[in-house]
């Protein structure tokens, strides 16, 4: 809060300040000792206060539960924290429908501390946090930095009330002019009033309900006031559909509530609010008015919902799409396009993954390179065409020869690369000679017509497969490089084997 307003807040003679009955209410919920007895007596000395708390443990704010004959029996129906609460809740009341403020254009904000406050208790209860009267009473103190405001600096302040049309508004304003706004007003009201710390930090929390500094164990009764607070909105708006939209998206951003769970919390704010206006004898909104803003919110959050889900149809279309894109060029990075194998990149992934499991398992691995002998010949003599269809008749015939949980890929130019999980070196030699006669057999057709066939070299190296044992998958590669390259040193045409 900037140093000013603090100053005109503190050296304010007429700040709003709360009855006597509020202070010693507050003082008494200090001591951990507290009981019943001590707050009955307390009650006891204002007869008319007393009552009121009666008639609200009867009213439908507490439909359901046994029915009060006596001050007595409410507190132990309703509780000793709840009774607490709704009798500084009255007490604290008086200030927003006190003469002393009607003067000052404010109805609409203690309208809107009445329907948030009635809003809170509902949605607390339907999230089943504990002392829905702390829910209420904070809600209905959210915005007595007005009030405070209002007293402090009315030459500044009573202008942007004029000015302001809705909640967002004088908000806008106050920053704009003052560079404070009343929630750090009311937050500091409520401090030097030493009312609770969650309490007091609700007047600004409820502002920025995620980004506010509070505990943690206080952001959900946060989020229930301020999502009150966009009901109590939707109740004074001239923009029936803009209010309606900012509580949608509050609504579902702040508490994952959907638009049929709202049009029920509205609905029975509307059913609710006449009882809170006859217990704390004031005017908030007409029934009337109220029955037409809950049939005006439903039909708005049903076009809302509709919309929705056919935006919900749409985007899911979209990310169907951008997810088959995507996965298709996944898929195009790591294959080979003339042959349609896997490439290098897939095979640096699977190769540490299937080390790795094999390791871990205990079963064995091995890896295959693949030369096609005299590739540059068959270019040079028969052309590239040729050499192509050799590339891919040879793919063809690997990918025919090993079973499907194998891996095959090109690993560049002639070379080829097999991974064999779970198949030791000697079953291994068996899969690639049969391979290796497979390709022998092939016969292509070359510039001119002519017919001519291929070899291929082979070079296996094993992990896990008896005591063979490698310390790296890199390792393992560099074994089968060196058997491919013995395979071709020794005449080409056979398998070699490292030994290693």
């Amino acid at each position: 809060m900037k140093p000013r307003i603090r100053d005109a807040l503190q050296f304010c003679p007429n700040l709003p300040t709360p009855p006597a009955i509020a202070i010693r209410i507050v003082e008494l919920g200090r001591d951990p000792n507290v009981d019943l007895t001590a707050l009955a007596r307390l009650l006891a000395k204002d007869p008319a206060l007393a009552s009121r708390v009666l008639r609200a443990s009867n009213s439908a704010l507490y439909g359901g539960r046994r029915r009060s004959d006596n001050l007595r029996q409410a507190m132990v129906v309703i509780g000793l924290n709840a009774t607490m609460s709704l009798a500084l809740s009255f007490s604290l009341g008086e200030l927003l429908n006190g003469d002393a403020y009607s003067h000052r254009g404010i109805s609409r904000y203690w309208r809107r501390a009445f329907i948030s406050a009635t809003a809170a208790r509902l949605i607390s209860e339907l999230r089943n946090l504990p002392e829905q009267e702390e829910a209420f009473l904070a809600a209905l103190l959210q915005d007595i930095g007005v009030l405070a405001l209002d007293a402090a600096m009315p030459e500044e302040y009573r202008p942007l009330l004029a000015q302001s049309r809705d909640h967002d508004g004088l908000l806008q304003l106050e920053r704009e002019q003052l560079g404070s706004d009343h929630g750090e007003a009311g937050t500091w009201l409520m401090r030097h009033w030493r009312l609770p710390e969650r309490m007091a930090s609700i007047a600004f929390a409820a502002h920025d309900p995620v980004g506010a500094p509070i505990p943690d164990d206080h952001r959900d009764f946060v989020k229930c006031v301020a999502v009150a607070g966009r009901i109590a909105d939707l109740f004074l708006a001239e923009d029936r559909e803009a209010a309606t939209d900012r509580l949608a998206q509050a609504g579902s951003g702040l508490l994952g509530l959907d638009g049929e769970a709202l049009q029920d919390l509205i609905a029975q704010v509307s059913q609710v609010l006449p009882e809170v206006a006859t217990l704390y004898e004031t005017d908030i909104i007409s029934a009337r008015q109220a029955a037409g803003v809950t049939d005006q919110a439903r039909e708005i959050l049903v076009a809302r919902n509709l919309q929705l889900i056919q935006q919900m149809e749409v985007q899911q279309q979209q990310f169907q799409e951008m997810e088959h894109t995507t996965r298709h060029l996944r898929e195009s990075a790591n294959r080979d396009a003339l042959t349609g194998l896997e490439n290098r990149r897939r095979f640096d992934e699977v190769l540490e993954t299937e080390f790795m499991l094999a390791g871990e398992n205990g079963w064995p691995m091995t890896i295959a390179f693949m030369d096609v002998d005299h590739f540059k010949m068959v270019n040079d003599t028969h052309g590239h065409l040729a050499g192509d269809a050799v590339l891919s008749t040879t793919a063809h015939v690997l990918e025919s020869h090993l079973r499907k949980r194998d891996f095959i890929m090109r690993y560049g130019g002639d070379e080829f690369v097999a991974i064999l999980p779970g198949t030791g070196i000697e079953q291994a030699r068996g899969v690639f000679e049969r391979l290796r006669e497979a390709v022998l057999e092939q016969r292509f057709q070359g510039t001119g017509g002519a017919r001519f066939g291929i070899t291929v070299s082979i070079g296996l190296a094993s992990h896990m497969d008896g005591e063979r044992r490698v310390g790296s998958a890199l390792e393992l590669v560099r074994a089968a490089d060196r058997a491919l390259y013995e395979a071709k040193g020794s005449g080409r045409d056979r398998i070699g084997v490292d030994a290693a």
